[in-house]
């Protein structure tokens, strides 16, 4: 698929908390009608293929049901799904980034310097397996300008990608970095430079 989309193995989970919505009652079928095409609603009735891609912006109105629904809308929901999306990759055992983290070697370096500079390895290599589960964007990881002491992820070419998918990005960041058990673990925060142009950047030093 050329087109901006997202693995199976995370479009699965919505899929799932949509449909498990529908029978608890907190998503009426109305609201999917209103808010889904009808080849996106045939999807909650489909086994989802996680080696397969599917549409970005699928996934941004599915998530954004269940966030009206059960979240209040708030970008805290974004976040939680990254977090719940990071233990989703962890549990099926077939993206080598995520089996790195209980090894990650920035931990082992008691000098600040070092630790700094083993991060960078570290972030580069646990940061790649956003090509395992997104199509899109440039993702670079660099030393921040505003602050020499951390790094931030830059993404371009995304104009027109919802900002919701990269606060779940965040939220999945931030759970890499709690599972990495570091002596100084990071929070990551998201902003939008411009249309095409989004940073995650850690919140404080190593």
């Amino acid at each position: 698929m050329s087109k901006p989309a997202i693995k199976g193995t995370l479009f699965a989970g919505v899929v799932d908390d949509l449909n498990r919505g529908v029978e608890n009652g907190s998503v009426s079928y109305a609201e999917l009608e209103t808010e889904l095409s009808a080849d996106e609603l045939a999807l909650l009735g489909e086994k989802i293929n996680a080696a397969s891609w599917y549409c970005i912006h699928t996934y941004h109105r599915m998530v954004g049901l269940l966030c009206r629904a059960e979240g209040g809308g708030l970008d805290d929901y974004w976040l939680e799904r990254g977090m719940r999306a990071a233990d989703r990759m962890v549990d099926a055992g077939i993206y080598q980034q995520m089996d790195y983290i209980g090894r990650i070697q920035s931990r082992l370096e008691k000098d600040p310097t070092a630790r700094f500079r083993a991060l960078a390895k570290d972030l580069r290599l646990l940061l790649s397996v956003h090509a395992s589960v997104l199509n899109f964007g440039d993702w670079q990881t660099v030393v921040d300008p505003d602050h020499d002491d951390r790094y931030r992820v830059e993404i371009k070419d995304v104009d027109g990608i919802p900002d919701g998918i990269f606060l779940a990005a965040t939220g999945m960041f931030n759970r890499m970095s709690a599972l990495a058990k570091s002596p100084k673990p990071q929070t990551w925060e998201f902003e939008r430079l411009a249309p095409d142009f989004v940073v995650i950047r850690m919140s404080g030093p190593v």
